[in-house]
């Protein structure tokens, strides 16, 4: 267990008045930040806190089964360990596959999260999900070899315009290494890639890594940079591309890419910057920038900024895999509401 201090993130009148009631509770009564004293952080204490992360990951897993019904399956693709997961509705889409890359600061993260079933019944998708091996015991570029290695057999296995990736915080930085790789080893380029919450800069560089301290679930000074960062890292320079990929060269032809974050995330300023640089690359790209949004906001169901989020995203990849998929609803469950209507306003 990792010792520390809790604060709660701050949400005042004004900056409530534009985010969902439901967004409002969960800041006010549910998110903390979590920020570690100044000591060193052993591997026996990551350890720890990725068992403690597990445990909770596997109680959203079973509500995912319970909601959507899976098939889920585990196998291997050229020694590595993939999860399998067909959504019911994947039957009529067996020409097109997902690849999906999970998040969890480089040190933790279940192949299963609840971002990827979400994402895998909302596009009706076959999903392939890498579970990639963790740092500390496997430092970069441990995990991008493996998710390249899981991509070179898809683009094979199926018409690469026709596969999309979804990935999430440090599995997008895994996942667009992973691109840049094979775009240099000339590999087909997949259809389309959605990153969620993008990590592509561990340099700690742009506005926000200081403006959204203290207002996002992470923050990076004697945190991010102990827990994740150093023990991920290894011997690697932090603004390697590879690492850092808002530092990579992007070219024509690279997947078209949607990016979502919020105002409140500690790695917006990392999406901005990506963003412009894949225009600028002439690459079809889209910001979602979600108001009042923290971190990783989408892996949650009923979170009607995120069921929104998820809804634009799923649009994006349907239109740029050629073909409109035949998925679930826009949402988990059928409670849900598809957009978020704006809040009342009183005249003084």
């Amino acid at each position: 267990m990792l010792d520390g201090d809790v604060h709660e993130l701050p949400l005042n009148e004004h900056q409530g008045r534009t985010i969902s009631p439901q967004a409002r509770e969960i800041l006010e009564r549910e998110l903390r930040l979590f920020t570690l004293p100044d000591v060193a952080v052993s591997d026996e204490r990551i350890v720890d806190m990725r068992m403690q992360f597990a445990a909770l990951e596997r109680q959203q897993l079973e509500e995912m089964r319970t909601w959507f019904q899976p098939s889920i399956a585990r196998t291997s693709i050229e020694g590595v360990k993939v999860v399998v997961v067909t959504p019911p509705s994947a039957a009529a889409r067996t020409d097109h596959a997902l690849l999906y890359i999970h998040g969890g600061g480089y040190v933790m993260g279940s192949a299963t999260d609840r971002t990827g079933m979400l994402m895998a019944h909302e596009l009706g998708l076959k999903m392939y999900s890498v579970d990639y091996q963790v740092a500390p015991e496997a430092k970069f570029p441990v995990a991008l070899e493996e998710c390249l290695k899981v991509y070179r057999h898809l683009v094979k296995t199926y018409a690469p315009s026709k596969v999309a990736v979804v990935s999430t915080s440090a599995g997008s930085g895994h996942a667009l290494g992973m691109l840049l790789k094979a775009q240099e080893e000339g590999l087909p380029m997949i259809g389309a890639s959605a990153l969620l919450s993008p990590s592509v800069d561990l340099t700690q560089a742009g506005d926000s890594m200081t403006s959204n301290a203290g207002r996002d679930l992470m923050t990076y000074e004697n945190h991010a940079d102990k827990l994740y960062i150093a023990p991920f890292v290894g011997s690697a320079r932090l603004d390697d591309p590879l690492v850092s990929p808002v530092y990579g060269t992007y070219r024509e032809g690279f997947p078209a890419t949607v990016i979502v974050t919020g105002t409140r995330d500690v790695f917006l300023s990392g999406s901005t910057r990506l963003y412009w640089k894949l225009r600028r690359a002439t690459v079809p790209a889209e910001l979602l920038v979600a108001e009042g949004m923290w971190h990783a906001f989408t892996s949650y169901p009923d979170l009607p900024e995120a069921v929104e989020s998820r809804q634009a995203v799923r649009s994006f990849v349907e239109a740029h895999l050629g073909a409109r998929a035949e998925g679930g609803a826009p949402g988990a469950r059928p409670r849900m509401q598809p957009e978020i209507e704006a809040p009342e306003r009183t005249t003084p």
